[in-house]
């Protein structure tokens, strides 16, 4: 009978003393989504879930601002605060999120309360990030989204496969040919700075409608020598036509669109550069030139062009964006992408 005693009492110490599994933290894990307040103000979002912690931005569709949100997601109900870019706090969301079937539904209230809305978003993508080392020498990082129901929905699985091919195509070129195999002159230098490299690809949604979705590839090089590059490659998916729009598919037959644009640009250009603006720069980089406008993107309240460094100004100025209020050039515009009244 002692003997089993102190089996139990040894036992019971055991289980006292023995250190806690702590459980296990939900993500972390990145979730566009899109829906709506009020059942009428359209919004687009981007959230990061890791354990209790949630951080993101949201902009509506007809405004296109971001706000930046960041709260607390625990016992499955997620509370999040925004606020405006310089810190101004205009409003919080509370509701719950299942993230087997992430719909997140609950209420909106502005900063002060006077306002309330009932809201729903659904995921539309998961936003999967995948980092590798490649040949020794070569850091990847992969962001990119994976979209819900692509396996149902033959355009979503196209736009799927674009995406998957800009990310990869984008990344396999920084190791597809690293070096010049005619030079003479190379040598593996192990301790050269040159030889930790980068490449960063991150697409991000900026617009999900079910029928309409536009995307942004930034990428960003470094192979050695005084900085990277940053790049960018702009993806706007018809879901109807099932196929990549043009910058031309977005106006009316016969019209030239950029013999408008162009000189709207520019105005913009010079404004937010200030003192860096050089008129030459900018009209050789923003000229009424197709190879200028290849990167944009379409929202229902604006067309937004994106340069790279260089390509209107000096590379300490960094990439510029300039948007175009759709309802500016609404008489150029095709019937389909005519602004929303």
């Amino acid at each position: 009978v002692m003997l089993r005693l102190s089996f139990l009492v040894c036992l019971a110490l055991v289980l006292v003393l023995a250190p806690t599994q702590p459980a296990l933290a939900f993500g972390p894990v990145g979730y566009h989504l899109a829906g709506s307040i009020g059942g009428k103000l359209g919004v687009q979002m981007e959230l990061h879930i890791e354990g209790e912690q949630v951080s993101g931005y949201y902009w509506y569709d007809t405004i296109g601002t971001p706000l930046e949100l960041a709260g607390t997601f625990a016992g499955g109900r997620m509370q999040l605060a925004e606020r405006t870019g310089d810190g101004k706090a205009t409003g919080s969301w509370v509701g719950d999120l299942n993230p087997l079937n992430p719909t997140w539904k609950g209420k909106w209230t502005s900063a002060d309360g006077t306002k309330s809305f009932t809201f729903e978003l659904a995921a539309v993508a998961e936003i999967v990030t995948t980092e590798e080392m490649r040949m020794g020498f070569i850091k990847v990082h992969v962001a990119r989204p994976v979209f819900v129901g692509a396996g149902k929905h033959r355009g979503l699985q196209d736009v799927q496969m674009i995406v998957d091919n800009e990310v990869w195509g984008a990344a396999a070129s920084i190791w597809g040919d690293p070096v010049d195999p005619a030079s003479d002159d190379f040598e593996f230098e192990p301790d050269a700075p040159w030889w930790s490299w980068e490449h960063f690809s991150e697409v991000s949604v900026r617009y999900y409608s079910t029928s309409l979705i536009s995307m942004m590839n930034e990428v960003y090089h470094f192979t050695g020598g005084a900085h990277g590059m940053t790049t960018f490659q702009t993806l706007t998916f018809d879901l109807d036509a099932g196929r990549l729009l043009t910058l031309a598919d977005l106006f009316a037959p016969g019209v030239d669109p950029l013999a408008t644009i162009a000189p709207l640009v520019q105005a913009s250009l010079v404004a937010q550069l200030g003192d860096m603006a050089d008129a030459a720069w900018i009209e050789q980089g923003a000229g009424p030139d197709s190879a200028n406008y290849q990167d944009w993107l379409l929202t229902p309240e604006a067309l937004t062009f994106l340069f790279e460094p260089y390509q209107v100004a000096a590379y300490a100025a960094g990439p510029q964006t300039v948007s175009i209020p759709l309802t500016e050039i609404a008489g150029l515009l095709a019937p389909q992408f005519q602004p929303v009244q």
